[in-house]
């Protein structure tokens, strides 16, 4: 799989060895006229903090599906359980192979297409799941996993639909037929955690720092070309408009009303039965 170019861009902007919302522990206390880049690494730290607190005490050796770029393996590593790692990212193998060498094993692939060759206790996805295929994936679970071993998965649903064609209706899991699956492929649902609201400051934030300096650079420089260079502006703008009109219909990802609308944040422990 080519290199995930979005995911680059967000690490080498955040200076962050995590990929994902991030958890903060009271939004209601979130100031976007004075957060800071730190405080928005803290809560990315506090995420994988939250998220280690679902594993349960029986637990020695992970599979970490989806593992970004090894935030997630290093903290749990720390915490003195055994891991491995898989990814079909490019980017991301570079980046963990930098990281941690041959002390942790990495697997090139997709989760539905991964060679088993032993069972693990538990198998993390972090905002991977999204990018599984539902029934393959438990099917995959359950051929990792040992007897009585856990699938512990954080990531956004669907949880409501209409007729729109808004951008949070894609790349994610009805949250009914997830669980339904679950069930079917013989996976108990032990625990489950709305935590929806604690990562809503991220998309807030991101959306404060377009709106407050991105939109208007970008605003400047197209009024400053039209004036000096009237001729290529418009030859240039006729050709970057529509690309630049796409991406910005993408902006909806970051408004935290239709991320409620549509979608829930969810931490589920299941266990193989």
């Amino acid at each position: 799989m080519a290199i995930d170019h979005v995911l680059k861009l967000y690490s080498k902007t955040i200076q962050s060895s995590f990929l994902h919302y991030g958890f903060w522990d009271d939004p209601s206390l979130v100031d976007l006229e004075s957060m800071t880049l730190q405080e928005v690494k803290k809560a990315q730290a506090r995420y994988i903090e939250n998220l280690s607190s679902f594993i349960p005490e029986d637990v020695k050796c992970i599979l970490d599906v989806g593992c970004g770029i090894g935030g997630n393996t290093e903290f749990l590593m720390n915490c003195g359980f055994e891991l491995e790692t898989l990814s079909p990212d490019d980017f991301q193998e570079i980046a963990i192979k930098e990281k941690f060498g041959s002390r942790i094993p990495f697997h090139h692939c997709k989760f539905e297409n991964f060679q088993v060759e032993k069972e693990f206790d538990l198998i993390l996805e972090s905002e991977s799941a999204c990018y599984i295929k539902i029934d393959q994936g438990f099917l995959k679970a359950r051929e990792a996993l040992r007897d009585g071993g856990y699938l512990l998965a954080s990531d956004y649903f669907v949880h409501f639909r209409d007729t729109s064609k808004n951008p949070h209706l894609k790349s994610s899991h009805d949250l009914n037929k997830y669980l339904e699956s679950a069930k079917e492929h013989g996976f108990e649902l032990l625990k489950e955690y709305d935590q929806t609201e604690n990562t809503m400051p991220t998309l807030d934030y991101g959306k404060y720092f377009i709106n407050r300096f991105i939109e208007p650079t970008i605003d400047y420089i197209s009024y400053s070309s039209k004036k000096s260079y009237p001729k290529m502006a418009s030859i240039v703008g006729s050709f970057i408009k529509p690309k630049y009109d796409s991406k910005k219909n993408q902006l909806d990802l970051l408004d935290s009303d239709l991320f409620r609308k549509y979608r829930k944040y969810m931490i589920f422990l299941f266990k193989k039965v």
